[in-house]
């Protein structure tokens, strides 16, 4: 039994939008970064080297989409939002910045950074 041309085309075409649309939706939410945020580890990944103590992060809801970041010694505060797998963050009077989301569960948020040509690994937790 042959195929009719005429109903394969439009399934085929109705099949490869639905797989198209479906590889849009994205990966990460910004509603899922709502909230504050406290460093459990912070390491260099070619070494292992621990880095840092310090680096709370604030992600504000709303459409202005505010972040601040607190360094103990320090703090930046500007806009943020999530682009495929990375988080965009642009501090007040500054430039772009990204980081790529490596996984972000419920209340774990990992990503990396490549800071002066070292690639570092964040993991915060979500505070309660």
């Amino acid at each position: 039994m042959m195929l009719n041309k005429s109903f394969f085309i439009p399934v085929f075409t109705l099949a490869t939008a639905l797989l198209l649309l479906s590889s849009c939706e994205p990966k990460w939410k910004e509603t899922d970064l709502h909230g504050a945020w406290k460093i459990q580890s912070w390491t260099e990944l070619s070494s292992g080297k621990i880095l840092g103590d310090k680096m709370d992060f604030t992600f504000e809801k709303g459409e202005d989409k505010r972040y601040a970041i607190d360094y103990g010694s320090m703090q930046e505060k500007g806009k943020y939002w999530i682009e495929y797998d990375f988080l965009i963050t642009v501090e007040d009077g500054s430039v772009a910045k990204k980081v790529k989301i490596i996984d972000m569960v419920k209340d774990t948020l990992t990503f990396d950074m490549n800071r002066a040509g070292r690639l570092e690994r964040l993991v915060l937790t979500r505070v309660q």
